[in-house]
């Protein structure tokens, strides 16, 4: 019973949040807003979305690619659109889906699993830090224009902090030969708790291993593909604001500078909690966002249903490409051991 009423809590709670919204803004305001939208604004925010999309793949090209791993770029494409859904509908909408981004470029391409690890483990690293630390600047900027409370800007604040350590920390050891992950998996593996699964976990531990120290020897071999996977990620975070800019302003409202930060601070903090898709969370951030700012909540609202709308989308179709690619990989394996 506990069991269950854990899996389902998460559910719960974004049902809980939708309802908060729907009481807080009515439906007729949110649909005013979403009326405004015509085809060639739906359009010029698609063309934005895209260039985020292809930022991010770059990304993983690169990492690839400094490794000695030149994989299609269309092929990569479909992979992360396949890995965006496999993580936006579990808890978390930023992780879930990277043991199928492994596989497929595996599966598919024959990197090394050694590799395909460590192109995976810097792909995340370099997101996770380049968010934190532009999340941090936001809110470093909503508490100096005194925006909301200062308290709970401080909270966010070291919150954030807390979490941008993380990937800090992962990366320089790992180019220092530490290897943190490893060590971890070794520790669980001769844990007297997982006994029955040290055959297995030292075999994991290995590969982690092998990842790590590619890793390390990445910094090393490749550091412009490094500065470049940099690169392009800043780039795509440019495409994000700027498509965030032209959703409100399409919208019918035109943000400053300090209104769009909170707003698209508010988002970005979101879809952390441990929600799937962020579901409530988004809308009430951008409803709560809006009326501190002193803006008509049902367009953040709107806006939060048109993020929304475009990530099921994108998470659905990227499902739908995964499990078509896994299932002629298949047949293709059958067909060859048939021979």
């Amino acid at each position: 019973m506990t069991h269950r009423l854990l899996r389902w809590l998460p559910w719960l709670l974004s049902a809980a949040l939708l309802v908060g919204v729907i009481r807080l803004v009515p439906i007729n305001e949110v649909a005013a807003a979403l009326r405004q939208l015509r085809p060639a604004e739906i359009a010029a925010l698609m063309v934005a979305n895209g260039v985020v999309l292809l930022a991010i793949t770059a990304r993983w090209a690169l990492l690839l690619r400094g490794q000695g791993y030149d994989v299609p770029f269309t092929a990569l494409f479909g992979y992360r659109l396949a890995v965006f859904g496999l993580s936006y509908f579990t808890p978390g909408p930023h992780v879930g889906g990277e043991p199928l981004q492994l596989l497929l470029v595996e599966r598919e391409h024959g990197v090394p699993r050694s590799v395909a690890l460590a192109a995976v483990a810097l792909d995340k690293a370099i997101e996770f830090g380049v968010n934190f630390t532009l999340l941090l600047l936001g809110i470093a900027a909503v508490l100096r224009w005194r925006i909301v409370p200062a308290d709970a800007a401080r909270q966010m604040l070291g919150l954030v902090a807390a979490l941008l350590a993380v990937p800090v920390l992962y990366v320089a050891a790992t180019a220092a030969g530490r290897f943190p992950a490893a060590r971890l998996a070794h520790r669980l593996a001769h844990a007297p708790l997982l006994r029955p699964l040290a055959a297995r976990l030292s075999a994991a531990t290995a590969v982690i291993e092998a990842g790590e120290r590619q890793i390390g020897a990445f910094y090393q071999r490749a550091p412009v593909a490094f500065a470049a996977a940099l690169g392009v990620t800043l780039i795509g975070w440019l495409a994000l604001v700027g498509e965030f800019w032209l959703m409100i302003h399409f919208l019918g409202l035109d943000l400053t500078l300090p209104q769009l930060v909170t707003a698209l601070t508010a988002a970005r903090l979101s879809i952390l909690l441990l929600l799937p898709a962020g579901l409530g969370a988004l809308e009430m951030s951008q409803a709560m966002a809006f009326g501190a700012l002193g803006l008509d909540p049902g367009v953040g609202i709107a806006a939060g249903l048109l993020i929304r709308a475009r990530d099921t989308l994108l998470a659905g179709f990227g499902l739908w490409w995964g499990g078509r690619r896994l299932a002629r990989g298949r047949v293709k394996r059958q067909v060859m051991s048939d021979e």
